[in-house]
């Protein structure tokens, strides 16, 4: 039986491993927390880099990794807008995103430069949202899911993409997404992950690429 003294001992010792951790990620300018950007998206209150940048609401590996694989020839489409149409919008030729949220939408919409379209369509299951990216009749480089109804959005996204195409999921650790990564890989595709802290969350969040052999983003 463990005497009061070495309860308390153990109190002490936890504290000071937790004063250490607290010195080490919030005292140090020069911490992960501080150069990811997670400390400043905490401060500003969205997702952004160290010097406020607008980022996706992903994870930082998969945000640096996109970072250093998008080109500027890219068309990108994107189920649920956001900072990251932003982001996106800076780094390829173009971007069409869908939102379903009408005032989510204006708010976006307000920030957007000219290389970016904007779809409102209402929610729902298997119908118009996740059929948006059939509008314009054009194949796109990459296709990024993390809006509404994902599994469909992965299944209408396959048909959509270019001999090279990539297709993203985030937030993947969901099981309720497993079926759409089944069937990428049912069709060919192999899976890549990134797991890592996202702004202001304190959970690992997941996301998958999903790419053939030859691929863009030469992976």
């Amino acid at each position: 039986m463990r005497s009061p003294i070495q309860g308390i001992a153990r109190v002490i010792a936890a504290r000071r491993e937790a004063l250490s951790a607290h010195r080490k990620l919030i005292g140090d300018s020069d911490s992960y927390l501080y150069s990811s950007g997670w400390m400043a998206s905490l401060e500003r209150g969205y997702p952004c880099k160290s010097d406020g940048t607008e980022v996706p609401w992903m994870n930082y590996c998969v945000v640096s990794f996109l970072e250093q694989r998008l080109k500027s020839d890219f068309h990108l489409f994107e189920y649920g807008s956001g900072f990251s149409t932003l982001f996106f919008s800076r780094l390829v030729a173009s971007v069409k995103s869908v939102e379903h949220d009408q005032q989510w939408f204006e708010r976006v919409s307000a920030r957007l430069p000219g290389n970016v379209e904007l779809v409102l369509c209402a929610e729902d299951d298997d119908g118009d949202y996740c059929r948006t990216i059939h509008r314009s009749g054009r194949h796109y480089d990459v296709v990024i899911v993390d809006g509404r109804d994902r599994v469909n959005c992965m299944k209408q996204s396959l048909s959509r993409l270019t001999s090279r195409g990539v297709l993203l999921l985030d937030d993947s650790q969901r099981t309720e997404y497993a079926p759409g990564i089944a069937l990428a890989r049912s069709e060919g595709y192999l899976t890549l992950d990134f797991e890592g802290l996202k702004p202001i969350s304190c959970e690992v969040g997941r996301t998958t690429v999903m790419y053939r052999r030859d691929n863009c983003f030469n992976i």
